[in-house]
């Protein structure tokens, strides 16, 4: 329950909640939001996550390259698949705990007892806004990544490359507990080190404003 509790703490503290955003699935019948995505029992062990309550994305993503890039690009590791089991924008299905379900809509273990809700589905608005009368927005990268920033690569050193900012802990990034910074996972740079899930304070789920790039400019020396 530690997970759910570190979510609705004060905003003052953690800086915005996932409340009210796209990341919340929740409607008046299925009022757990936090349910949608993560389950303090039966979650998804098939990855190491955090009490995940959804299927890991099957796909092979084609990465970005770069000739001057000094650290290899590989397929995206656990933090950023995570994400990419959602907006890669494939439906697949798979394997968990013994049941076959949709990478993209179908939950590990529904909310509610009994459960009222097998999927996404109450919300689908929050990724198909369009299918409602409001805008089409940008919510799928599909499985070509070449021409987005590159994730899962080791934050380079000093020593690789002079143009990159040495981070406050190499393994964690910057700004300690607080969600407001740039975040390394094992020292890597996933989805997660420039958005936050949990809160769309800084759209689009960003750490930090970018206002005078001040979000790129916390890695890249400009």
């Amino acid at each position: 329950m530690a997970i759910v509790y570190m979510l609705l703490l004060s905003p003052a503290l953690y800086g915005g909640s996932v409340i009210g955003t796209r990341h919340d699935l929740s409607t008046a019948g299925t009022p757990q939001v936090c349910e949608f995505c993560h389950t303090p029992h039966g979650a998804n062990t098939n990855l190491q996550a955090p009490l995940w309550n959804r299927a890991e994305t099957t796909q092979v993503f084609t990465l970005y390259g770069s000739p001057t890039m000094n650290v290899a690009v590989g397929q995206p590791r656990v933090a950023s698949r995570l994400c990419l089991s959602c907006h890669d924008g494939v439906n697949a299905s798979t394997v968990v705990h013994g049941n076959s379900v949709s990478t993209k809509h179908d939950l590990v273990k529904p909310p509610g007892h009994p459960a009222p809700d097998m999927t996404s589905e109450p919300n689908c608005e929050r990724c198909h806004s369009d299918m409602y009368g409001g805008k089409k927005r940008t919510l799928v990268l599909g499985t070509d990544l070449s021409n987005d920033h590159p994730i899962s690569i080791d934050y380079p050193t000093a020593a690789q490359d002079s143009a990159f900012k040495a981070p406050t802990d190499a393994q964690k990034g910057w700004g300690g507990t607080s969600p407001n910074e740039v975040k390394l996972y094992a020292g890597a740079v996933e989805c997660g080190s420039c958005h936050n899930v949990h809160s769309n304070d800084f759209a689009p789920f960003l750490r930090k404003s970018n206002a005078a790039s001040a979000l790129c400019t916390t890695c890249h020396a400009k």
